[in-house]
Formats: C-alpha cells, structure tokens, sequence
C-alpha cells in the first residue's frame, strides 16, 4: 500500500495545479471574512468545501480520462450543440469574471506595495501577462510565486495551532447552519465557489487529458484529487478561517482589508507581517490569474472545434484577448476585498449546471461500459449538487432582497 501511494505521489500532478488555483486570494479573503464575522458559524461550509471539491474534481478527472478530450467536446458529442453552447458561454463568462475580479486584485495589492495608486497598472501587467504567456517560460517564476504563498500558509497554520481555539464551538460549527443576512449567505457561497466553481471543474477535464492518463489511471486521479484538493486545499481553507473565528472575531475586528488580516499575523511576524502578507497575496494573484487565461481558451477552442495549440498564432490571440479583457477589471469599483468574495459566489451559481452533466454522462451504461460511477460517488456527486444549487441559490434570493 505504501509503495503503491509513494508511486502515485511520484506521478500526481493535474489535481495539484487545481488546487493551487483554489488556493487563491479570493478564497482567503472569503474564509478569514466568514471566520471574523461569523465565529465558527460557517464551518461546516468550509470543510464541505473541501469534500465537495474534491468530489467535484474526481467527476471532472474521470470525464477527462474516460473521454479523452474535454468536457464542452464531450458534451457537444453526447448532448447536442445546444447544452454544449450553454455550457460554453456559462464556462467563458464565468472564467473572464474571475480573470477580470483578479486583475483587480493584482492592481490593487501592487498600489498597497508601491504607494501608486492607479487603475492603470492594469495595462502593465497585461502587457507582462501577455509576454509570460506567450513564450510559456514561467515555470520557475511560477514556483517562485508558490513558495511565497506557501511561506504565508503556513503563517496561517502556526497562528492557528497557538490560538485559543474553542473546541466547544468548533463542533457547534460542524452542525449545518445559517446565518440570516446578505453577508452570510455571499460568504457561504463564496467559500464553496472556491473549490466548487465552473471554471477549475472544467479546466480539470483539460488537464487530465493533456496527462494523456487512461482508465488505469482512474486510481492515480483519485489519490491525486484527495491529495490535492481534500488534504491541501483543506488545510489551507481551515487554518485561514480558524484565524479569522478564534483570533479576529472575539476581538470584534471586522476583516475590510489587509490590514485587519495582517493584525492577527503580528504576534508571529512583528514588523514584517504586512509585507509578508502582502508578497504572498501578491503572489498568489499573480500565479491564479494565469491560468484563468488559459482555461478560457480551452473552452473556446473546444467549442469551435479549433487544436488548441499554444505555439498557434489563433491561440495566442485568444490568450491576448483574455488578457487585455482583463484589463478592464482594475475600473469596477469596489474594493478588491469586496469583489473576490463576490466572484466566487457568482461563479458558484454558473456550477451546478457542469456538475448535473458531468453526473449524467458518468452515468449513462453506453458510453462508458463497465466504468458508470459507484452508487457511493453518485450519493456524494449529488449530494455535492444539491447542496451547491441551495446555496447558489440562497445568495441570489438574499440579493433580490427575498431572503
């Protein structure tokens, strides 16, 4: 058993680049948002966030491998061109509303670093994303950026583990409950958005498929998401918002920016707990927005039924569109600690929707005989749906002013 996990870990990668995503800033902003705002209120959120992401994402590997191509292909074959243009412009809309929300962020941490408050370093940085994208040399500036996220994380984590946790609330917070009010039901969604969104489901299909893995490697894509999304993300998400409930939230601070969140980091980090905080979340921008670029023109080219081939003039000019599309998003007004939350909550309720034909088709006999999904991933695939579709749903009643 051993052997074979130490084989898989050798091997494990598509999952690893999904959960990287959803590790993100919009996601720390949610989850130390609901923490400080909340209490433990909304943790059962958090920790079904991680299993419904997980679920979400070995239903999206499994279409990948099985059909070897990605999920909008797979739909336009088995369902018509009509869902498949649904699904497709629900993907596109969804994906370009990320990369503008985090072109905001970009910008705005930057003017926090610089003290050059400016929207238009938008055009900068497009410029700079465009370049990086094209030639396709960032690896090591991607893991540059990883390390500096990863050094925040585990800030997070010891600032956790030396927090007076309330146990008592903790397992009170496990109970399913809702908070009434706007603000709660946007950070249920939002938190949940952050691993179960349109976008990464999507991009998983791509990516498992460019892996080239096949049903023998149905197993491999499930150590890989587990390992990935239920263990890391999981982590992640759970010691950002134990910070937010049992630090920020007995001291009555209310999380309105970067100030308020590096508060909590002080005790550990002193004098450099701002720019500590700052260089990751500006890291952890940096890195996400990239392939929000790229999961966009996969979905783009899949429904023209264009090769997506990153070295093909085509694609670079889908890519520069993305990218200058983008550019628009530091002229939203809001703050960008406003706006992440926000996106993620939106994007939450485009999700249901690949979630209900990715659970039909690994259902249908005809199409993948002898590999359907197992009775317990059907419970937990739509449970995943039921539970997604009610608090996308809760979020938009609550804004029309019906809740």
């Amino acid at each position: 058993m051993l052997k074979r996990w130490y084989e898989y870990a050798r091997q494990m990668g598509p999952a690893w680049i999904i959960s990287a995503v959803a590790c993100g800033p919009a996601t720390l902003v949610s989850v130390i948002k609901a923490g400080s705002g909340f209490g433990y209120d909304l943790l059962w959120v958090v920790v079904l966030s991680a299993v419904f992401g997980t679920t979400a994402q070995y239903l999206a590997a499994r279409i990948g491998i099985l059909e070897g191509r990605g999920i909008i292909g797979a739909t336009a074959d088995r369902l018509g061109s009509g869902w498949s243009w649904v699904l497709a412009v629900d993907a596109v809309l969804a994906t370009y509303l990320a990369a503008m929300v985090l072109m905001n962020a970009l910008v705005g941490v930057t003017s926090l670093i610089t003290g050059i408050v400016t929207p238009w370093w938008g055009l900068f940085y497009a410029v700079v994303l465009s370049l990086v994208l094209i030639q396709g040399r960032y690896r090591w500036f991607e893991n540059l950026c990883k390390l500096l996220v990863v050094g925040v994380v585990v800030c997070f984590i010891i600032t956790a583990l030396q927090a007076d946790i309330s146990w008592g609330q903790v397992m009170a917070g496990l109970a399913p409950g809702l908070p009434g009010g706007v603000n709660s039901a946007l950070l249920a969604a939002a938190i949940m958005g952050g691993a179960v969104h349109i976008t990464i489901i999507g991009m998983h299909t791509y990516n498992t498929n460019a892996r080239g893995w096949t049903k023998a490697e149905l197993p491999l894509a499930r150590f890989d998401t587990v390992a990935s999304m239920g263990l890391a993300f999981g982590i992640y998400s759970l010691a950002i918002f134990l910070v937010g409930a049992a630090l920020l939230n007995p001291a009555g601070v209310v999380v309105k920016g970067p100030r308020e969140v590096v508060s909590s980091l002080a005790p550990l980090l002193g004098q450099n707990a701002m720019g500590v905080f700052l260089a990751g979340f500006w890291a952890a921008t940096f890195s996400t927005i990239m392939p929000t670029f790229l999961a966009a023109a996969y979905f783009i080219f899949d429904k023209m039924g264009w090769k997506a081939q990153r070295s093909s003039n085509r694609f670079r000019l889908v890519l520069i569109g993305g990218v200058l599309l983008s550019a628009v998003g530091p002229f939203i007004k809001g703050g960008f600690f406003v706006l992440l939350p926000i996106m993620l909550a939106l994007g939450l309720c485009g999700t249901p929707l690949i979630i209900a034909i990715i659970l039909y088709l690994l259902n249908k006999k005809e199409y993948y005989p002898g590999q359907t999904n197992s009775w317990p991933l059907n419970l937990l695939a739509a449970i995943t749906l039921i539970i997604t579709t009610f608090l996308a749903g809760r979020f938009i009643l609550s804004k029309l002013g019906v809740l």
